[in-house]
């Protein structure tokens, strides 16, 4: 295995252990997840910082999501399109809360040796990903799509929080917004 494989798959290891049981997991059960001795931990990654902070910054890299979310941009049907987006940001805010919370309450210091992970500029390019994903569809919505993105995002990240609607019905929501269509229609004069 390559250096850069042995590290991709002590990562890979990392990853569901730093979500069931936080920032603080041994190297110990790390190696024994990873299927390694410890020590081939601390050759692949200079300590458990370093390890951490590039499986925190794999965790929170947009760049999969967005290429999930670009992958649906051929089909015409738009409501299949924004369900599928959020199906898959659902996927990802309920993946990376337990990381959110761990590193919120954990008080560890990571030290990077990775990319430095900027939730705003992630979330802009997801949003980004979002709005081009119904760009087509533009001439269809009172707001621009941007706009339109950014409020799709936000109900499926307080949705993740919440849980007040099935995931399904947040793209309904979105477009046709909370009235029933019985009330949406014209009195009759």
């Amino acid at each position: 295995m390559t250096p850069e494989d042995r590290r991709a798959a002590i990562i890979a290891a990392t990853l569901p252990l730093l979500r069931a049981e936080g920032l603080h997991v041994s190297s110990k059960r790390i190696a024994e997840c990873a299927g390694v001795a410890e020590g081939t931990i601390f050759r692949a990654f200079p300590d458990k910082a370093a390890l951490i902070s590039a499986t925190l910054s794999h965790a929170f890299d947009p760049a999969p999501t967005i290429e999930s979310i670009k992958a649906v941009a051929g089909d015409p049907d738009l409501r299949f399109r924004l369900k599928t987006a959020v199906r898959i940001l659902t996927r990802r805010f309920r993946d990376n809360a337990p990381l959110m919370m761990s590193l919120r309450s954990s008080g560890l210091a990571v030290v990077t040796t990775a990319p430095v992970f900027d939730p705003r500029e992630a979330l802009t390019g997801i949003s980004d990903a979002v709005a081009e994903l119904i760009a087509d569809d533009a001439d269809s919505f009172r707001l621009p799509p941007q706009t339109v993105a950014s409020l799709l995002i936000s109900m499926v990240f307080f949705n993740n929080r919440s849980e007040i609607l099935p995931e399904d019905q947040i793209v309904d929501v979105v477009l046709d917004g909370v009235l029933s269509p019985e009330a949406k229609k014209e009195p009759a004069c």
